[in-house]
């Protein structure tokens, strides 16, 4: 119903995907107007270049819908929205939502570690109990915090992607090391549970820095890499990160599709 009356209003669907929308007003002096609306069940994120715009868009959906307008955003599906608009810097953190994993699983005061995985970490289906043995608890124990931790991965801590990775592959049927490897992940967390994505005005990617590439403010990049041949079935696992305003803005680790052959095909699966 609200995305009907969306579209009623003059809203496009942004590229098919479903919850953003953008609308656009030309004026007489030539400049142009926009509304662009991010919508999730029933929350929903909304940016403006004009305030009259927007207050009658407001006015218009109140008619119809109960909205509540909570002014500059600072909490967004759980992660926390800080803004200095004189300095052009947006930090995005999930603190709280890490405090309450931590809590929920008993791990608020466990030791913290500095890495959420170990170094060449590639866990095996071999460490697996054999079916007719598997502990139905056991697995509710580990289904449960790699679930709640997941949500962490998509918004903003993409540096437990790939360990997060590791330890969905054995959902159903948990060993001691894939227990291990998800304790060490909340481990990791209690110790960095303030971590959050600092994007800053005229800011450039700090990686191409690093190898001493030129590159402008504000300028979007992408960082792709992979490993050859995993434990089980020998599928590579590809990692890439999108870059814009000196943090990421997309990011995924996954295994690929196919078998690679070689180191070098398995880095062009990567950014394929």
């Amino acid at each position: 119903m609200f995305v009907k009356r969306l579209v009623d209003y003059g809203f496009i669907n942004v590229h098919n995907d479903g919850v953003t929308f953008l609308k656009n007003i030309k004026k007489d002096d030539g400049s142009v107007s926009k509304i662009l609306l991010s919508i999730h069940v029933d929350e929903g994120l909304a940016a403006c270049n004009d305030e009259a715009m927007y207050k009658d868009f407001i006015a218009a959906m109140s008619k119809d819908f109960d909205l509540s307008y909570s002014g500059e955003l600072k909490w967004f599906l759980g992660g926390k929205v800080e803004q200095d608009r004189e300095k052009g810097i947006v930090r995005l953190s999930q603190e709280q939502y890490c405090n309450d994993v931590l809590k929920r699983f008993q791990m608020s005061d466990c030791t913290p570690v500095d890495t959420p995985c170990e170094t060449n970490l590639h866990l095996a289906a071999s460490d697996s109990p054999p079916l007719d043995k598997r502990d139905a608890d056991v697995g509710r124990n580990y289904q449960q915090p790699i679930g709640e931790c997941m949500y962490l991965t998509f918004f903003t801590r993409g540096d437990c992607s790939f360990a997060f990775n590791q330890c969905t592959r054995f959902m159903s049927n948990a060993g001691p090391t894939h227990i291990g490897a998800a304790k060490r992940i909340l481990r990791y967390l209690a110790g960095t549970r303030s971590l959050g994505i600092t994007y800053r005005r005229g800011a450039v990617d700090p990686s191409l820095l690093s190898i001493g590439m030129e590159t402008g403010p504000n300028q979007l990049s992408a960082s792709a890499d992979a490993d050859h041949a995993g434990a089980d079935d020998r599928r590579s696992v590809s990692g890439w990160a999108i870059m814009l305003a000196g943090a990421m803005i997309a990011w995924s680790s996954k295994r690929q599709p196919v078998t690679a052959i070689s180191s070098t095909e398995s880095e062009f699966y990567s950014v394929s």
